[in-house]
Parts: structure tokens; sequence; C-alpha cells
């Protein structure tokens, strides 16, 4: 296992760390591999200051805004990179790897990566309360990545430095966001893996997480809906509950009164499946995928059931499935309580939806999940001003303001995998000949944004990475820009 050692502001870094980064996946935050590098590296935090609300000329306070810097291969003279934090807390592994990181390296760029206000270190307000939530919105993101752009440029003294940013999950968005409402500031975008299309009622994501797995094996999804049916069918009788509670080792008994706790444990059982596809990571030759496929359709396990158990690694500690408890540590507005959890939950129910419900004909995976069990965890959590109409008025906003998956936009490549079930709800046709998008075939979610791996990456992953690569140098060997890109 890779380690992370931190001595002052020194960082090692080994091969293979796992990174809290693009989380995107129910109720649990979850990460995918920052590109891999070794050697110590100055890891000093840097900060920039930043209004809290930016659109209240009358709120004068502010806050610092974490990032990094990269100018190793920074001639004095090259465009600035920008890769962009989304809902987790930035690491350095894109300054030393990646796409972004090879780009930088072909045209003498200088480098950045961005966190996200309320998530990480970058703090706006003293704590979370819902009232200081108010300040967490990506129209707020986007301008405070705008301000950055514009203090960057004029420290540096760059003011015709073309600037291309990155961007994948949320974070895709808002690479995609930004280029439409600062085109002045931004030349082009790389969007991975972005859901723009903003949507309550996300029944398509367990649709595809079926569809993911059958096409690697057909009998595996059927012992995976065996599986889920049998479980469903248990929590509807008192003995049944008994049972699970063994089988699961779960802390406390499931109260068949509690149709929350119910649903709970079903969504953390269906999330480990999301969890597998949507990151789909190849070790040693063997997929994510194959390895539930393993453990499902052993058949020296003969109760679907257990091998369910077995999947999610029920081990000697026993496994806590309590609503109750998972609220109330979600209603803390303290930092030091934060799994970022809070923050990002608080934006699905403000402006996204995303609510990976299971109750589709389509999918295998029951029909517990349903929506009314996420839109009322917004009211459990923030209190009862945050009804389902809320996140529908939210949501219908974030389309009409950002164009959904029909942007007004160019000079945005948009990159999706076709494992990945986020893609579902991103452009997945070219929006004009300076907007194309790519679908990669047997590629998950923002696998692009990664350094090539001749062992694992599928072909077309490969030759994505080199178009893409070929349309940013494009973008800034073009001459185009050369007089609408100053700072202001």
């Amino acid at each position: 296992m890779s380690t992370k050692k931190i001595t002052g502001f020194l960082i090692v870094l080994q091969v293979g760390v796992l990174i809290e980064g693009f989380g995107f996946r129910g109720l649990h935050y979850d990460g995918i591999e920052e590109p891999e590098w070794t050697g110590v590296r100055n890891a000093d935090d840097r900060w920039v200051e930043q209004p809290i609300d930016h659109f209240n000329n009358r709120d004068n306070r502010t806050w610092l805004m974490r990032y990094f810097e990269e100018s190793k291969f920074f001639n004095g003279s090259g465009p600035i990179l920008i890769m962009l934090g989304g809902e987790w807390e930035i690491n350095q592994g894109f300054l030393h790897a990646g796409l972004m990181y090879d780009i930088a390296e072909q045209h003498s760029a200088l480098m950045f990566y961005t966190e996200h206000r309320y998530y990480g270190r970058s703090r706006p307000t003293e704590d979370m309360s819902t009232d200081n939530l108010q300040y967490l919105s990506v129209d707020q993101a986007l301008e405070d990545v705008a301000h950055f752009i514009n203090i960057k440029k004029k420290e540096k003294d760059l003011p015709d430095a073309k600037v291309i940013v990155f961007g994948g999950s949320y974070a895709g968005n808002m690479a995609a966001w930004i280029r439409i409402k600062y085109p002045h500031l931004i030349q082009g975008a790389v969007s991975s893996s972005a859901p723009v299309r903003a949507k309550t009622d996300f029944y398509e994501y367990y649709e595809i997480i079926t569809q993911s797995i059958e096409k690697y094996n057909a009998s595996c999804i059927e012992s995976i809906k065996e599986a889920i049916d049998k479980t469903e069918q248990l929590l509807k009788y008192p003995e049944g509950f008994t049972k699970l509670k063994a089988t699961f080792n779960l802390c406390d008994e499931l109260s068949i009164n509690s149709t929350k706790d119910i649903a709970f444990f079903m969504s953390n059982v269906t999330e480990l499946f999301a969890s597998k596809v949507q990151y789909n990571r190849v070790v040693n030759g063997t997929s994510s995928i194959d390895n539930i496929c393993k453990t499902m359709g052993n058949s020296s396990i003969s109760d679907p059931v257990e091998r369910l158990a077995k999947l999610i690694g029920s081990g000697s500690d026993c496994q806590k499935y309590n609503y109750s408890e998972y609220i109330e540590k979600l209603q803390s507005p303290d930092w030091g309580n934060s799994t970022m959890m809070r923050q990002w939950i608080y934006q699905t129910c403000t402006e996204f939806g995303y609510f990976q419900t299971t109750d589709s004909a389509k999918s295998v995976f029951g029909k517990i999940c349903d929506l009314d069990f996420y839109a009322d965890m917004c009211t459990d959590i923030y209190g009862p001003y945050f009804k389902r109409n809320l996140v529908e008025r939210g949501v219908n906003r974030t389309n009409i303001v950002y164009g959904s998956d029909v942007p007004d936009v160019t000079n945005v490549i948009f990159v999706n995998g076709n494992v990945d079930p986020w893609h579902s709800l991103g452009v997945l046709e070219d929006l004009n000949d300076a907007s194309p998008a790519f679908l990669i075939d047997g590629s998950s979610h923002c696998q692009d944004l990664n350094p090539d791996n001749m062992d694992a990456d599928p072909e077309d992953l490969l030759e994505t990475r080199s178009k893409i690569k070929t349309i940013v140098s494009s973008w800034l060997n073009s001459t185009n820009y050369s007089s609408n890109c100053r700072s202001l």
C-alpha cells in the first residue's frame, strides 16, 4: 500500500496513492487515483484572497483560497494551464503527471491547481452552518477562478497569456461553464466526465451500472440481480432482518419500522457496485468489474446474499447502517467534523439533484432507494426549507443558466467514457467544429486526465488523449486570441 507522509511542508508520495478526488458517488465520499509520481516535492500551500460573496458589493468580507503552483516547464512567456478542483481536497498529482502535465511540458506552460471553496482547506466562513452555506455555489466558485486568473496574470506580468482549464466530474462542469461565462479569460477547456445536465431523479445512473457489468459478463448481472432481490425480500420480514444482521455482520439489527434505515442499508450495498464500475480500476490486468463478477459468480458460496456480503467485506468489525447517526454527522457545521459530504449534498440539494435512485425497470438494484429517500435527506440535514421543490427549482435554474447538455460554447472538449454512469448527463455529440465530444469505448470516470498506461488503457482512450493534446495545441498555437485574453 502506498503512503503519504507530511513533515512541515514536505510531502513524499509514492506510486499508487489514492487521492480523495472526483467524488460523485452516492452518500459516501470516494475518489480516483490522481496521476502516480514519486519523489520529494516542495508542497507549499499557496493562498489568494477572495471575496466571500462576489455578487454583493456591500459585503467586503474576504477569505483565503488554497492553490498549488508548478513552474518547472515555464519559460516566462508560455500559457497558463489550470486544473480546477471540485468537491475534494486538492493534492499535487496532476502537477506531476497526466494530460495537463504533458501539455504543459510541450508548451512551456505555467500550471496551477485551484481548490474549490468550502472543500479541503479553502474555508470561507467560520463554520458550515446552513446560513453560511449560502455562499457555496458553482456561481461563486466560477467567479473565484476568474478572480484568480486576473490576479495571477497581473502578478506574473502575463497580460496576454492564454489560459486553458481542465476539470473532471463536477469540476468538468466548471471547466465548460467558465468558458461560457468568461471567454475573454479562458481560451479553451477540457471537460472530462462532466454531467452538465442537472437532473433531480438520476435513475439512469444505475441503469448504466447494470449495462456496464452486463457488457463484461451477462451471467454476473443475473447473480447480482438475484442477490439484490433476495436481500429486499428478507427486508420484508422480522426473521429476514435477523438473517441480514448475521450475514452482513451488522452492529444493530435493522428496524422493520424504519424505511430510512432500510433505504440507507440498501444504498450502501448498491454504492459498492457504483464505485467499482464508475472508476473501474485495472490492477495487474484485472479490472474492478472483473473482481465483482469473480465474487458474485463464486459457486462455492451457494447463497447469493452471502456472496453479496462477502463482496461488501463484512469482517471482524461490525457494520453500522444507522440513518439517524449518519444524518447527525452531516448536520454538524464544524469544519473538524467535515467529510466533505455536508458540502456536496448541499450542492446537490440546491443546484444539481443527481440523486441516484434505483427504482428503474432497467436496473437490477432493487426498488428501495427512491427519490423520496434522497429528497427527504435534504430536509433532514439542512432544515424544513430544503424540500423537493427547492431541489427542482435549483436544477431548473442550473440548466437554464448553463445550457444543460446543449450549451452554446466553443473551444471546449467534452470527454466521457461509456462505462462511466455519469456520461448519460454529458455532451456526447459534437456541439460545433470547435467543441468536439469524445465517448471513449471501455473507459470510465475521468480516466482521460491521467497519463497513458500502455498496459491497461483501452486503445480508444490512448487515441483520445492524443487527439485532445492536438486540439489544445491548436488553441495555444493560434493567434486568434492575441487581442482579447488580457487581464482586466
